[in-house]
């Protein structure tokens, strides 16, 4: 019959759902710059590892300190990984002075 739609087999859309699965898991390459080794070690063992660009920086705002404390990152690594996944941002505390202090007048 000339006209008529058929539904799509039950098969054909449980692969069609599988590949939209994959494809959703799929995630854009990880930058190779400083502290990137840091993320795959301390975040890559709980979840899926986001490229910085992936995410907006507003939201990794939000979700580094609740994700610091779940990892259980020092204040050090916390900011390596921020500097990692916001590296337009500037660091959240001064570095630490190592030379002798500044002369004040």
């Amino acid at each position: 019959m000339r006209g008529v739609r058929r539904s799509p087999s039950p098969s054909f859309l449980l692969l069609a759902a599988a590949a939209l699965v994959l494809a959703a898991c799929a995630s854009v390459p990880l930058p190779r710059r400083e502290g990137v080794v840091l993320y795959e070690r301390k975040c890559g063992g709980c979840h899926r590892l986001y490229a910085p660009s992936e995410i907006s920086p507003e939201k990794w705002g939000a979700r580094l300190p609740e994700m610091a404390k779940r990892a259980h990152l020092t204040a050090a690594e916390a900011e390596v990984i921020r500097r990692y996944v916001e590296p337009d941002l500037v660091p959240t505390q001064a570095p630490a002075r190592t030379g002798p202090p500044e002369p004040t007048g």
